[in-house]
């Protein structure tokens, strides 16, 4: 009855006639916001109802951002996730994230394989780290569980070649050995700087399986750009990381004495790989010395693994791995936390001389093979299984030319066709909600959207999400803060403009403006609206043709930074 009677009062506030003086545009989406509830997510997702006339027969809903940081705006997104889910029959889910990377998660929220913290956070990207999307892939394992319904979640960008590389070359591994040769040499010519060094080991799964593991050692930097670290890292089945850790969240970077440094993790029984080392990115150099591993709070040792790295042909069980030209991996004499020797990771800036066009012809002789070999490859493994390794040779080419051409459109037009084999190989009749910055969703020239409007039309129904005021987390002087503080819209901003019906939140069919000509030519000529990525801003809202741009507005009134789980991952673009 509360929750009744407090819609039907915000209803009727924002179908009161506006104040006096009050800008068309404020006093057009006063009559025609629709309120709703809360962003906190709930089974009870009744307030979102408007969607279902806004979407109407749509199968594709594209959500956007104006902040990669705002628990709100993720909040809300796991609700009209929901509701299309629950409500409409949505099926699909996919992120703004490495598509192998984030398809992982899939196997969680279909079966319950794996640990969701661990499959977040080996999306790699810090922003998604958060309870707000733990809690979101919590309830879809959930929805499925409860056979309330069927969603899937799956990621569509390529800025990370790494896992994808992996996937073609065990494939071929097992199917044609000559080109997976071939997939380890267009690494080392790789256009992608991969802007980190590491030296890397396997351990013993019998010892480690079902256990709790401290890794600890000691950490030397002088003028680290990014930041040094140890890493350990357990696997469960195909690839599937259950538990990861690379000190990251510590920020070892700039130059520091000897500092003897850990990390712990609860490794899964289920595991079955288990790898730990040491690394370095982006420049300087970082020393390591001493390490040490104890199992459940015991010394770990082995004769195969020197940890003390005092071996003088190297660090005995301690490989190279991820090597490029700018970056050395060696035994130093003269500098060390104890004993005589440690271990000296080192980075130069890129210098010229690389030819990058080396690593993507590589990549598009592989690609140009598997697609004339699709139906040869589907029948020595599945068709699916082929056309699930095809697909992540093209995330390699896609990432090489987004390296290596300076249009600044290759990211979204990749996304965009990544976006399109989800689609198409989604099971018939499926529906899909994405989930990326306001930026790469809109119908704006160059950008995701865009490519997706000119493919799909009406099917697509894309969603700009803005907020008045409140902190936002972000990237900023090395660290991820969520103390940032979201400037209000100034005058003139589609944020005065919503900020002024009083209402706290809404959702506007932006397309019903088309009705009134004057608000239409208003939001059609450029009104400001905020624009925040991955980093800090101080500038926040550009000119922006909003009724070209999006469908529906999604609008939150006040909004906090999203809440990181802990153990950051790296910095998206955008």
């Amino acid at each position: 009855m509360w929750t009744l009677l407090v819609v039907q009062v915000l209803t009727a506030l924002a179908a009161a006639p506006a104040e006096p003086g009050a800008s068309p545009i404020t006093a057009w989406m006063k009559r025609n916001a629709q309120p709703f509830d809360t962003c906190a997510p709930s089974d009870h997702v009744k307030d979102l109802a408007p969607l279902r006339q806004m979407v109407g027969k749509a199968r594709i809903v594209a959500l956007g951002e104006g902040t990669h940081g705002t628990r709100e705006f993720f909040q809300l997104k796991h609700r009209i996730t929901q509701y299309l889910a629950a409500e409409m029959g949505f099926t699909v889910f996919s992120i703004e994230a490495s598509l192998p990377e984030a398809w992982r998660l899939n196997d969680y929220v279909l079966g319950g394989e794996g640990d969701p913290r661990a499959l977040i956070k080996g999306m790699y990207f810090w922003t998604w780290n958060t309870e707000e999307v733990l809690e979101m892939v919590e309830w879809m394992r959930r929805f499925n569980m409860e056979k309330r319904g069927r969603i899937e979640f799956t990621g569509f960008d390529m800025q990370t070649p790494d896992t994808a590389a992996a996937i073609v070359r065990r494939f071929l591994a097992r199917h044609e050995p000559a080109w997976a040769e071939s997939v380890a040499a267009l690494q080392k010519m790789s256009p992608r700087d991969p802007g980190f060094v590491t030296s890397t080991g396997t351990l013993p799964v019998r010892d480690f399986a079902g256990h709790k593991v401290r890794y600890s050692g000691f950490v030397r930097t002088v003028k680290v750009t990014g930041f040094a670290g140890l890493w350990m890292r357990a696997d469960a089945g195909r690839e599937h990381s259950v538990a990861f850790d690379n000190m990251q969240s510590q920020n070892v970077t700039g130059t520091t004495d000897w500092k003897r440094h850990a990390i712990e993790l609860a490794i899964p029984a289920n595991t079955d790989n288990v790898n730990f080392g040491v690394l370095m990115s982006a420049e300087g150099t970082a020393w390591f010395d001493s390490l040490a591993i104890e199992v459940d709070g015991k010394p770990w040792t082995s004769e195969d693994i020197d940890l003390a790295l005092e071996a003088t042909g190297g660090p005995k069980g301690l490989g190279r791995v991820s090597m490029h030209p700018r970056y050395t991996i060696a035994m130093d004499y003269s500098i060390a936390a104890s004993g005589s020797l440690s271990l000296r990771l080192s980075g130069v800036p890129p210098g010229p001389g690389f030819d990058a066009g080396l690593g993507v012809a590589a990549r598009r002789r592989l690609l140009d093979h598997l697609e004339a070999s699709r139906a040869r490859l589907g029948a020595v493994s599945t068709p699916a299984q082929a056309d699930w390794v095809i697909r992540n040779a093209h995330v390699l080419l896609q990432q090489g030319l987004n390296q290596t051409e300076s249009s600044g459109t290759v990211r979204d037009s990749s996304m965009a066709a990544n976006i399109m084999w989800i689609v198409d190989e989604a099971r018939k009749g499926s529906k899909v909600v994405l989930w990326a910055h306001n930026m790469h969703v809109a119908r704006k020239q160059g950008a995701m959207g865009k490519w997706l409007a000119d493919r799909y039309g009406k099917d697509l129904v894309v969603v700009g999400f803005a907020a008045n005021e409140g902190m936002y987390t972000a990237w900023k002087a090395g660290a991820v803060l969520s103390n940032n503080p979201l400037s209000p819209g100034p005058p003139g901003s589609l944020e005065s403009f919503a900020h002024d019906t009083g209402v706290p939140r809404f959702l506007l069919d932006l397309r019903e403006a088309r009705k009134d000509p004057e608000v239409e030519t208003l939001l059609r000529s450029g009104v400001s609206m905020r624009s925040i990525g991955a980093m800090s801003m101080e500038a926040q809202f550009y000119p922006v043709p909003v009724l070209d741009f999006y469908d529906v507005l999604a609008w939150v009134d006040q909004t906090g930074p999203s809440r990181q789980l802990g153990g950051l991952g790296a910095v998206p673009r955008k």
